[in-house]
């Protein structure tokens, strides 16, 4: 079976009796897509006609907003999967414009298109499947030798799943107004808006937040990216990407999925950015942990005599595999731990002779020990010292592993073990590389921040994962 780095997933069925049947249609969707899945919703479209079929505007409701936040809550199973629901045809109640007949370019283009679409016998119907190719390329750039593939054959010769066609998908944004809604109420549209986060290592959750944000602008979405001061407070802050490196990837995911949209992402670096004091915002997207947050916009606001953005609350998506000490929702404070123990970067490919002056004498005496052991036949040898990149022993090892925690947490232990004072403790640590410093200069990073089982694990995950590097290297020096 071919397997696709790029996929384009056309969705046909109404999204109500859709929603039960979407695992298997991503589980499917994964086994041939390994990287990005873009997913197009038109449902009620038709392949099996002689007509090509034409891209419609679908009116952006509750009910759509609703599925958008299912589709990638369960697409978090599939974590390898770069999931992005586009929006280009998905219009509010106020701007429904037609559809132009331009072909969007995609970041990724698809190599392989796949379709919920039921045929008749249940088979590969070929002139279905060309007329998904059709439409798909009259839609989007798409690779030249463009497959595609039909879902349904794999639930079964002929048997579709069978889901309820009246169940509402649960609720998974508030809109400002208290008053109850129904699925097939439209969202209201508005011309511009604003968004904020860290957005580190975008996940199915910021994909959530940033979806109904650009389905409610129609013009403008200001996106704000938390840096400098806003991180201190963050989980594992070493290991957050670098403000560019997030903004890189928020743009083409948001380029990708509403290209109609001005973007104007900004580095934010107070708590209330370009929320509390732009007059032409009119919304504000934040997520249930950040709803005060809004409100404080909003006092901010009329403090300074502007008027209140409206404010859309987004529920959190629940993360069911999340392992000890990490948050019960999605997360990117979740992914920093999991990285715990992971080769970040490639190690040395061979020894390199020491040229640092500092410390001669013990670098002289720790080679001696490694060749010894080396010589004993030795796989592992492992070099504890504290300021062992200071020294510029780096350049003695393959891997260097480094363990960091918080500095007010070091502080404390300094405090508590040594009987220095906070002054003295922190004087002992800027004589020292920052965590940053360590991080960026490291090949696996651990972290003794919680219970000592916790780094126990973490360090026996390391080594196991070194075992397998070590299996897998080539013989010789």
């Amino acid at each position: 079976m071919a397997v696709f780095r790029s996929g384009l997933l056309v969705l046909t069925t109404p999204l109500t009796s859709l929603a039960p049947r979407l695992a298997p249609i991503l589980t499917s969707a994964a086994r041939l897509v390994n990287h990005t899945l873009y997913v197009h919703l038109q449902p009620g479209m038709c392949l099996g006609g002689p007509a090509q079929p034409q891209a419609s505007p679908v009116q952006a409701t509750f009910e759509v907003i609703d599925f958008i936040t299912h589709l990638y809550a369960g697409a978090d199973v599939h974590r390898h999967l770069d999931v992005r629901i586009l929006l280009t045809n998905i219009r509010t109640k106020s701007f429904l414009p037609p559809l132009t007949g331009s072909v969007q370019n995609l970041a990724h283009p698809p190599e392989v298109v796949l379709t919920d679409f039921q045929t008749l016998d249940g088979s590969q119907y070929n002139p279905a499947k060309q007329q998904l190719e059709r439409y798909a390329t009259s839609c989007y750039s798409c690779c030249p030798q463009l497959s595609s593939v039909l879902l349904y054959p794999d639930y079964g010769p002929g048997v579709l799943p069978v889901g309820s066609l009246d169940v509402p998908l649960p609720s998974t944004i508030s809109p400002a107004s208290p008053v109850g809604r129904s699925a097939k109420q439209p969202v209201r549209g508005h011309q511009r808006g604003a968004v904020g986060g860290t957005f580190d290592r975008l996940h199915n959750a910021h994909k959530v937040l940033l979806s109904v944000a650009c389905l409610l602008a129609q013009e403008q979405l200001v996106v704000g990216v938390a840096d400098k001061d806003l991180l201190k407070s963050k989980l594992l802050p070493e290991l957050l990407q670098p403000y560019a490196e997030r903004v890189e990837h928020l743009s083409e995911f948001l380029v990708d999925i509403k290209p109609s949209l001005t973007f104007d992402i900004i580095p934010l670096l107070d708590p209330y950015g370009p929320a509390g004091s732009d007059p032409s915002l009119e919304f504000l997207v934040v997520s249930e942990e950040t709803y005060r947050g809004g409100m404080a916009v909003n006092r901010f606001r009329l403090e300074n005599d502007l008027e209140e953005l409206t404010l859309y609350q987004i529920q959190l998506l629940k993360d069911l595999n999340h392992k000890e000490n990490e948050e019960d929702k999605v997360s990117s404070s979740s992914f920093r731990q999991q990285m715990l123990g992971n080769l970040l970067r490639p190690p040395h490919k061979q020894l390199k002779i020491l040229t640092d002056i500092m410390w001669p004498v013990i670098a002289k005496l720790a080679r001696e020990e490694m060749e010894q052991a080396m010589a004993e036949g030795k796989q592992v040898c492992v070099i504890d010292a504290a300021m062992l990149l200071e020294a510029g022993w780096q350049n003695m090892v393959h891997e260097v592993w480094t363990v960091v925690i918080p500095e007010t947490e070091a502080v404390r232990r300094i405090v508590e073990r040594d009987g220095l004072s906070e002054a003295a403790a922190q004087s002992r640590l800027q004589s020292q590389m920052s965590g940053q410093q360590l991080v960026d200069q490291s090949h696996v990073v651990l972290s003794t921040l919680w219970e000592p089982h916790v780094t126990q694990h973490q360090v026996e995950k390391a080594w196991a994962l070194l075992q397998k590097r070590i299996s897998k290297a080539p013989s010789g020096p």
